[in-house]
């Protein structure tokens, strides 16, 4: 396997290891960081339904301020006016009163210019009750235990809301907004009110289009739910749907709480204190996580592998195709021994030059060295030859030696004894000198063997005998 390879399986094992922390890792920020920006849009949507609902409301009190202003529904004689107090079908009447008449009839316009408004009321301290239109049946009656009095009166100089609730005479939710009535001396003689009926304001909230597949909820201060687009829950309390969250719900004013098919992300009004949620299903938030995980792996491999030819591209022209160059010279060398190899040199500077210029370096070096062992070995081989000529002719020159001192010996043998024994002990210092020159003869014999064996030079005389006993054969 060469270096290319290995640097490509390489770059796949990150890329794998990286799509593998992307898919265990990213999941979780994702869903974290989705949740939150969904949040946050969904929260800002019920601000906008916030600011509808308040302004929604804020009209219906500044009408009612004003109704409460009028000069005739603020007469304070209200002797003559109809009472509900301890009555029966046979006894009730109603006063007929002028004044009554005339507030009557301010009441029904009023009724008939906003058609949200179910109906419109006056009750007195004296239990004294005036509607838009008067109950065709008589019933026991006293406005003043009512929670759109009691409130009234509680906050004399405000208007009022009190909490939605559904009417005995109609299905729908209502909420009652009333103000009090003041004297000169502050003293409530009577509260003028109106129902507002909030079926358009649940088909409002049921009809927003959410950006999530989600569905909105509008809930009062205590949790009880008045608009939504489940019918069957409308007028429950939020506790069915958040259970033991219901607290944490109540007491924020926004949030994201976990219920069984969702999240419900709440936002609540400052105005009206009415909390408006939003129920985002799971799955909107996985397919999200999802469709984000697949853009950012289809972005992270794009990158990656356009980072893996620019890098391959590189390390091609920097590192790989100069390493794989020196290791084909290396190769030729080792197979070849022939050190003329052309070694490029990178242009840029760097670990790979580097190593270029050592390698060229060293195979400069081994050259010379091998060029210095191969004059070494001739100057060796020409001193060897010099040194076997010159042993050649000092065992021919023993020889001839030998031979005319054995002559010397023989005529020594026949002079006189004085002369003949000064000419033998010269004789033997001779033959002594001639023997040393023998054991030398010896030794360079096992000098030639050496040589032989270890570097294939043969001894002159011993070639001069084999050529001619191959002489003799071949005679033969």
């Amino acid at each position: 396997m060469n270096l290319r390879t290995k640097v490509i399986i390489l770059y796949v094992i990150i890329t794998l290891l990286i799509i593998l922390c992307i898919g265990v890792i990213l999941p979780i920020s994702l869903q974290e960081q989705n949740l939150n920006a969904i949040s946050e849009k969904s929260i800002e949507k019920s601000m906008h339904v916030d600011f509808a609902l308040s302004n929604y409301i804020n009209e219906a009190k500044y009408d009612v301020l004003g109704l409460s202003l009028n000069k005739i529904v603020r007469t304070p004689d209200d002797s003559g006016f109809t009472n509900y107090l301890n009555i029966s079908d046979e006894s009730f009447h109603s006063s007929g009163s002028t004044v009554e008449e005339d507030i009557a009839d301010i009441m029904r316009g009023f009724q008939v210019s906003h058609p949200n408004v179910q109906s419109v009321y006056m009750g007195r301290e004296n239990g004294a009750f005036v509607r838009s239109y008067a109950w065709e049946n008589a019933t026991d009656y006293d406005p003043r235990s009512r929670p759109w009095y009691i409130l009234a009166t509680e906050n004399p100089d405000e208007v009022v809301i009190t909490d939605p609730y559904i009417p005995i005479t109609t299905p729908y939710v209502k909420i009652a907004i009333s103000k009090a009535l003041v004297d000169n001396d502050s003293n409530v003689y009577g509260v003028v009110g109106t129902d507002l009926n909030l079926v358009n304001l649940t088909g409002y909230i049921s009809g927003i289009e959410t950006d999530y597949e989600g569905e909105m909820v509008l809930t009062d201060h205590n949790g009880t739910i008045i608009a939504c687009k489940n019918q069957s829950a409308l007028f429950t309390n939020i506790s069915n749907l958040l259970n033991n969250q219901t607290g944490t719900f109540l007491d924020s004013n926004e949030g994201v709480l976990v219920v069984d098919d969702g999240y419900f992300v709440y936002y609540t009004s400052p105005e009206l204190g009415w909390k408006i949620g939003e129920i985002i299903p799971f799955n909107v938030i996985n397919r999200q996580i999802n469709d984000s995980i697949l853009q950012i792996l289809i972005f992270v491999i794009f990158a990656l592998f356009l980072l893996s030819i620019i890098t391959m591209f590189i390390l091609n022209r920097t590192i790989l195709r100069p390493l794989s160059d020196l290791t084909e010279v290396s190769t030729r060398i080792a197979e070849t021994g022939d050190l003329d190899q052309e070694i490029r040199e990178e242009k840029t500077d760097g670990e790979i030059k580097k190593l270029a210029c050592s390698f060229k370096a060293m195979v400069e070096k081994i050259r010379k060295e091998e060029e210095e062992r191969k004059n070494m070995e001739i100057q060796v081989a020409d001193s060897i030859k010099q040194i076997e000529g010159n042993m050649g002719d000092m065992a021919i020159l023993n020889d001839e030696i030998r031979n005319p001192l054995t002559v010397i010996v023989a005529w020594a043998e026949m002079a006189d004894k004085e002369i003949r024994d000064k000419i033998l002990e010269q004789v033997a210092i001779i033959d002594k000198i001639i023997n040393s020159l023998d054991r030398g003869w010896l030794q360079s014999t096992k000098v030639w063997k050496f040589l032989n064996r270890y570097y294939g030079i043969h001894n002159r005389t011993d070639q001069d005998n084999k050529k001619e006993e191959d002489g003799k054969e071949e005679h033969r």
